[in-house]
């Protein structure tokens, strides 16, 4: 009786130890989003579009053609728009930290191509206009915020609007079309 009591005390002690080893396998030493225990690139640097394994993905900013306000693409070889928006929670202005993967694009962009952007804020249908006007501000106030005081580029660079919900992408019947209509979209001024 007192052996199997022993025994049942040890392998109780090892189960603790594993489960507590393994808490620590869930850490994210280089904030990937990635655990350390499956990332195969441990030191990825910040903001790095990363694959589930923790690896960066090479983003072909070659192939990143924004609109303009004309109508047109940049750059001038363009012949159609890469997807590039910003998306809001409901009723907010604050930019989601799963934005940031737009923001390293949109930096490369810049760096690459010496344009002005306008940055034009939308809300979804749901609230007064004077309300949805503010707050559509306010959004593409917060991107230009990130790509100024975060990013380092030249505020003369950016021009914001706040678009209330007069140019929707999506039916605001429904939440999932709502949450489309929640954006920032950035345009190269001609």
């Amino acid at each position: 009786m007192i052996k199997r009591a022993g025994v049942c005390f040890i392998l109780s002690i090892g189960l603790l130890f594993c489960l507590s080893a393994s808490a620590w396998t869930w850490t994210d030493s280089d904030g990937d989003g990635v655990p350390d225990a499956k990332d195969a690139c441990p030191e990825t640097k910040v903001g790095v579009i990363v694959r589930s394994n923790g690896c960066g993905v090479q983003v072909d900013t070659d192939r990143l053609c924004l609109p303009t306000l004309d109508e047109q693409f940049y750059p001038r070889t363009c012949t159609q728009a890469t997807p590039l928006v910003l998306n809001f929670e409901f009723a907010q202005a604050e930019v989601m930290f799963a934005q940031w993967q737009v923001f390293t694009r949109i930096k490369r962009f810049l760096q690459e191509h010496d344009v002005k952007l306008c940055l034009l804020g939308h809300t979804d249908s749901v609230g007064a206009e004077a309300g949805n006007m503010a707050l559509s501000h306010l959004r593409a106030l917060n991107v230009k915020r990130i790509l100024v005081d975060d990013l380092g580029f030249n505020p003369d660079r950016f021009q914001v609007k706040g678009m209330a919900d007069t140019h929707p992408v999506a039916s605001n019947d429904f939440p999932e079309g709502r949450a489309m209509n929640r954006r920032v979209e950035l345009f190269v001024e001609p």
